[in-house]
């Protein structure tokens, strides 16, 4: 099979395409159509302005007045149509959606032209589109241009289904180092200026055009397929060892499973100090946030999850999403589910010390989509704003999706699926629809139905089985909330013991209620083996007793699900307090480090019933039986140590040391944040960040300033992020600081938003906050990307407090409506915040007489 069509088919099959499309208010019409883009930008990250032309090669398929493209804040100053020696000029009006309208005084016929458009820009400094970042009195330029960001720095056709081939030139100082895509072509010195015309590139969407300016300083990347370099700012190279020993490794792993090889010229990375996000995938030149490329030589095994796992993502995306685009943003998941699911394999294949094999996905959509406000992974989407929209669940979901796919028809059934997909739609575009008939290609079972009800719809559902066998499924959903009903094609792995026997068999459930005599019997059931789908169950608690005697027979994976469930349903009204304590201490006492850390976990994720009342009874608890399993670990991290045991150290120490009142555990805190002020590398980070937030809550002497001197000090990014945002201060004067620190240039645009986070985590009562916001807001939304403004609310005000919703009522009311997607996201603060509410009336009591028996 031919896994590389040529670029006139992939051309033609996309005009195709945009003719036969139905046109939308919100899209470019298919009346005219690119299929080259030419981009010529002179830039001086030294200079607030720019400017550039572009020529595009269009093809005009029915008559019409006008080219529509797409811009934002940049000034047009001259744009035509070019045919042969004749041409056309236009008139720009500004449209909706960001679209602009070049307008001819006549029609013009179809055939084939090239619009040419000269403009002009102002750099932003936020961290989208095109951004000035400002790292050690020296200035550089950045790219991030997903989802709708490619038009805040050139016109063009700036949607997905354009994939076509691009040239970009680039005009800067001569002593500034200039990347993009593709290697350089041509570059031309010429009075301290260079002109640097970078190769065409493959059929690609503009979001993946990337390029960068500055006095970067370089490492080689050896040992991958094609050519790369890490760019990092001037004097950090010697901090991309780790990097530059593993990607090769990575990118060899991902070619094998797609049995493509990576399908670009070279692949560059970039270490970017300013970053909303953590990476963006651009084809041949990938950034990257610098603390996931500037890292110790040989980061601690918690330390280096996070880095390798992006890395690998970000690759994956070489082939979802680059190699393979989806046609609009409704399919983003499409992109993000993918390459998640590609950089789990990816980890569990690489590196199974760390534990990638235990993480349930799941657990990190479950929250978000059990909202009643919650909208499906495919929705509608007409702007930017719309795209980010629960975004989380394209990963955390999607991945979730997939998982339970390959739990079904097996690997290898998926792998060979995939290269399907891959090799029939290379260099083109696809909707959901193509996924599956792939699966469903290799697959005795009808996957279209099962994945369009759970992508195409919100949520999950509830399965119940009774002590009859009567399986029911409804609409999993929060105590108290109110949903419309939904049903699943669901299927079931079912694990069950009838007659000291353990059976298992798989089935699907797609009715709203439906009986399996062979469950009559049981003595219990566990509906999910392997922990791989995507839903909630509840069996009766006789049946939930015997399981609990029978938890050697699950696995770690499974063992966490029953404890996750059981929360679920605390959460949903469905069991009380009574019922998940059992399950809870149960799991404490495992063996497995695995095990144990999700029994801490969900103990301490009951934070939000602590109160004057039972604080005390609450640090009696932690004292009797949790203190004990940490100063068996103690707080010394040795050589050698498994991650799970080094995580349920961090776990188990950061619980205790917020919540334990212990002066001992204090005093030995104060000591190990004196030590990592010192010298960063004589502790770990997880230990570090936890003793920083101990000391400054509850430590007698003050290190605040001592705290930021060290930050400013620090030249790795993650020990600044350690020095600055785990500190827990609660006093007003304090929080005060923190929050004009956040103004400052010392916190990059990207990071500003994490300092209100942190402080309004800190303060039980947010009156300081709110005080600071009202007397700072335009400050702020100035410094801040668009994302941050408009998610700001469920961010930083999220609360189990009617005191503080109050506030941010107050405070976000006046307006939410000024701001492109602030009001969607006050909408999820609200339901977050009423649905603690109604849990903390729900349990409070329940829990205090929990509680009650410790401390007397």
């Amino acid at each position: 099979m031919r896994r590389i069509i040529t670029l006139f088919s992939c051309v033609l099959a996309l005009l195709t395409t945009q003719v036969l499309a139905k046109d939308v208010e919100y899209r470019l019409p298919s009346s005219v159509t690119p299929t080259f883009q030419d981009i010529h930008l002179n830039l001086d990250p030294d200079a607030p302005h720019y400017s550039g032309s572009t020529r595009i090669n269009v093809t005009v398929n029915t008559v019409t007045k006008r080219v529509g493209f797409y811009q934002q804040d940049l000034a047009i100053t001259h744009a035509e149509l070019i045919q042969n020696e004749r041409a056309i000029a236009l008139n720009v009006e500004e449209g909706e959606y960001n679209i602009n309208w070049g307008m001819a005084d006549a029609d013009i016929a179809p055939g084939k032209y090239t619009l040419v458009i000269d403009f002009e820009g102002k750099v932003n400094t936020s961290s989208d589109g095109m951004y000035l970042s400002r790292f050690e009195e020296t200035n550089y330029l950045f790219t991030q241009f997903e989802d709708m960001h490619a038009r805040k720095a050139f016109p063009s056709f700036d949607e997905p289904a354009f994939k076509i081939a691009y040239q970009m030139t680039i005009t800067a100082p001569e002593k500034q180092v200039v990347v993009s895509n593709t290697p350089v072509e041509s570059r031309d010195v010429s009075e301290g200026m260079q002109t640097v015309k970078f190769e065409k590139t493959k059929p690609m969407p503009t979001y993946l055009i990337a390029y960068t300016v500055g006095p970067f300083d370089s490492a080689e990347l050896e040992g991958l397929s094609v050519p790369g370099k890490i760019y990092v700012p001037k004097g950090y190279a010697d901090k991309t060892k780790f990097v530059v020993k593993h990607t090769p490794e990575i990118l060899a792993t991902l070619e094998d499973f797609f049995d493509i090889k990576y399908p670009y010229k070279k692949l560059d990375f970039v270490a970017v100090p300013n970053f909303t996000h953590g990476a963006m995938e651009n084809v041949g030149l990938i950034t990257y946030r610098d603390s996931l490329l500037l890292l110790e030589d040989e980061p601690g095994l918690t330390e280096r999850k996070g880095p390798l796992n992006v890395i690998a993502h970000e690759l994956a995306h070489q082939w979802f999403g680059n190699l393979v685009t989806m046609a609009w943003w409704d399919d983003l998941w499409l992109n993000e589910a993918f390459a998640s699911w590609a950089a789990s394999y990816t980890m569990m294949e690489l590196y199974p010390e760390l534990n990638f094999a235990d993480r349930i996905v799941q657990e990190s959509a479950f929250g978000a989509d059990a909202s009643p406000t919650v909208k499906p992974v495919k929705k509608v989407v007409r702007t930017q704003p719309d795209v980010m929209d629960g975004l989380g669940l394209n990963y955390s979901k999607g991945e979730s999706i997939l998982q339970m796919i390959e739990s079904l028809i097996g690997t290898e059934k998926f792998r060979e699926g995939v290269r399907n997909y891959m090799n029939t739609h290379a260099w083109g575009n696809t909707v959901a629809d193509d996924l599956w008939a792939a699966l469903d290609g290799v697959s005795d079972i009808n996957l279209s139905a099962m994945m369009k009800a759970y992508l195409e719809q919100p949520a999950y559902p509830l399965i119940t089985i009774n002590d009859n066998g009567t399986i029911t499924q409804e609409r999993f959903h929060y105590a108290g909330a109110s949903v419309e009903a939904q049903t699943w094609a669901v299927p079931l792995k079912l694990t069950y013991k009838v007659n000291g026997k353990i059976k298992q068999e798989v089935v699907f459930i797609d009715k709203a209620k439906t009986t399996l005599p062979q469950l009559a019997e049981a003595d219990w059931v566990f509906p999910n083996d392997n922990a791989t789908g995507y839903f909630r169950w509840a069996i009766s608690a006789k049946q939930m007793g015997n399981l609990l005697n029978d938890l050697n027979v699950l696995n770690n994976r499974e063992k966490k699900n029953v404890l996750y469930n059981m929360q679920a349903l605390l959460n949903a009204g469905k069991v009380s307090i009574d019922s998940i304590m059992p399950v809870l201490t149960a799991l404490a006492k495992d063996n497995d480090p695995v095990v144990k850390r999700a029994a801490v976990g969900v103990l301490g994720e009951f934070d939000y019933l602590i109160n004057d009342d039972n604080r005390t009874h609450y640090a009696a608890l932690l004292n009797q039986e949790y203190l004990p399993l940490l100063n068996e670990l103690t707080l010394e991290q040795t050589s050698g140590e498994a991650e799970s045991v080094i995580s349920l150290r961090n776990q188990l120490y950061s619980l205790l040391g917020n919540r334990a009142n212990n002066e001992t555990l204090i005093k030995k805190s104060e000591l190990i944040a004196k030590q990592y002020i010192k010298d960063s590398s004589a502790v770990p980070a997880g230990i570090a960040g936890t003793a920083i937030g101990i000391t400054t809550k509850y430590g007698e002497e003050d290190l605040y300033d001592t705290l930021v001197a060290a930050f400013k000090e620090a030249q790795l990014p993650n020990v600044k992020r350690t020095l600055l945002y785990s500190m827990r201060y609660t006093d007003e004067a304090t929080a005060n600081k923190m929050l004009d620190l956040a103004l400052t240039d010392d916190i990059t645009p990207a990071n500003t938003l994490y300092m209100l986070v942190r402080v309004s985590r800190n303060l039980e009562l947010k009156t300081a906050l709110y005080k600071w916001l009202d007397k700072n807001l335009d400050a702020l939304i100035a410094k801040m990307p668009d994302y941050h403004v408009s998610r700001m609310p469920e961010f930083v005000s999220t609360s189990c407090s009617a005191e503080n919703l109050d506030m941010a009522k107050a405070f976000y009311e006046p307006i939410k409506d000024k701001y492109e997607g602030m009001a969607r996201s006050f909408d999820i603060m609200l339901d977050e915040s009423n649905q603690c509410l109604r849990l903390k009336a729900t349990y409070q009591k329940d829990f205090n007489k929990f509680l009650a028996k410790y401390g007397k």
